[in-house]
């Protein structure tokens, strides 16, 4: 007869299978992402304008189109003076977060003067309608214009042929999709032979001693170089110079084949300054009082000093763990505690330890070293002995006798005595 089968387990509910859910998690997650807002404007990353930096803001852009363009591109790190050529490079200082000093301004426009040329950028604007101090802004007579005046770039049909429309996924730095480039003005009036380079159309207008189109960059002659001085950092931004449709591109091309022409011979390298972007040995506080202190005389003084003091500091200073007290146990003379032994013996009647004692002392008194005659039993050493000294008979049974009996009081001395013997004559006999 045959067993019933088994009844089936019950099904849940049809909307917890996992064939149902995990689909249904999945396409929610994949909803929320597609909604979720985002930002689409702004920057991230680092703000210095430097070619050794490719991100949205850095210009490892403008560095790779001139490399390709067959300018020999190089990056000065390591030295803030720069090195003139003699007609034959391009000092490019972007925007440098660090200042340039008085002496080396005066560098710059002596090889720019010796027949090299120079592109400038001006300092970002950390607070707009404020200038930062800039001694070569200064020294050219170049400086921001008014926040007023923000306008687009003019754009040439030429600049953008071929260029594919803007793609919807790549978000524009500006949230309205066009430039934003803050033009220059002359501190002490134009240069002479002075050549808009780049020019911008103003957004708001013409306005009071302001005219509608503004100077994004420009260029004259300075002595028997050029220079090319661009009033926004932003004209050369990887991001910018990415976006085909704006021609910036172009534009920064147009300014560095414009500084390589006018001298005796065409500019054929280009020079980035990385050094006043941070990059290289940099002064620092931390190195100006490590060199003060060992280098100069008042320094070490003061180093000796304080040196001084800290081991002054250390000895005098109250410890966190107090030095422990050694312990110090007393012990008993030799002589009083061997005095003690004895008549602990003396009144157990323990003839039979002391005469293994006093047998064991005159073994390693005559068998010297850790010879292997050491480890024999001592009916071995005493029969050896007997054998060696015949006359050492009655000794060597009196010793018998004490170690395998107890002892009257006065057979003591005479076991004494007899150990004496023994020992005298068997050292007597090796000696000789």
């Amino acid at each position: 007869m045959t067993a019933p089968p088994p009844p089936s387990a019950p099904r849940g509910e049809w909307w917890t299978r996992p064939s149902i859910v995990l689909p249904a998690v999945a396409a929610l997650v994949v909803l929320v992402a597609v909604l979720t807002p985002q930002t689409t404007g702004g920057r991230t990353g680092d703000a210095r304008l430097s070619s050794h930096l490719t991100g949205a803001q850095g210009a490892r852009l403008l560095y790779t189109t001139a490399e390709r363009l067959g300018w020999r591109v190089s990056q000065r790190d390591e030295q803030p003076m720069p090195v003139a050529a003699r007609g034959a490079a391009i000092h490019a200082v972007l925007s440098p977060p660090l200042d340039v000093t008085p002496e080396e301004a005066h560098a710059y426009l002596e090889a720019v003067r010796g027949g090299d040329a120079l592109l400038f950028v001006l300092k970002q604007r950390s607070v707009i309608g404020r200038r930062d101090p800039d001694v070569l802004a200064d020294s050219l007579g170049v400086a921001h214009a008014s926040p007023t005046t923000v306008g687009q770039l003019v754009i040439s049909a030429a600049d953008t042929v071929g260029c594919p429309p803007p793609s919807r996924f790549v978000p524009s730095i500006w949230e309205d999709g066009l430039t934003h480039i803050l033009p220059l003005r002359w501190t002490r009036g134009e240069p002479r032979g002075r050549e808009v380079l780049v020019s911008t159309r103003s957004e708001l207008g013409a306005q009071a001693g302001v005219a509608p189109v503004g100077i994004a960059a420009a260029g004259f002659p300075l002595g028997q170089g050029r220079v090319a001085v661009v009033s926004d950092p932003d004209l050369l931004r990887n991001d910018v110079l990415r976006r085909c449709t704006w021609g910036a591109d172009v534009r920064a091309v147009r300014i560095l084949e414009w500084l390589r022409t006018g001298g005796s011979a065409p500019r054929t390298a280009l020079v980035f300054d990385e050094y006043h972007q941070g990059y290289g040995p940099q002064r620092s506080i931390t190195g100006t009082t490590r060199r003060f202190l060992a280098g100069h005389p008042v320094g070490r003084t003061i180093l000796q000093l304080s040196l001084a003091a800290l081991v002054l500091l250390l000895a005098l200073a109250p410890r966190a763990l107090p030095p422990a007290d050694v312990v110090r146990v007393e012990r008993r003379d030799p002589l009083e505690q061997i005095d003690a032994l004895a008549h602990a013996y003396e009144q157990v009647r323990a003839t039979r330890t002391l005469a293994a004692r006093l047998l064991h002392g005159v073994r390693s008194r005559v068998e010297r070293g850790w010879s292997p005659a050491r480890a024999r039993p001592n009916e071995d050493f005493l029969a050896d002995a007997e054998r060696q000294a015949p006359a050492l008979a009655a000794d060597v049974a009196l010793v018998r006798r004490a170690l395998a009996e107890t002892l009257p009081a006065r057979s003591v001395p005479e076991l004494g005595a007899a150990l004496q013997r023994i020992e005298r004559s068997l050292t007597t006999s090796t000696v000789a």
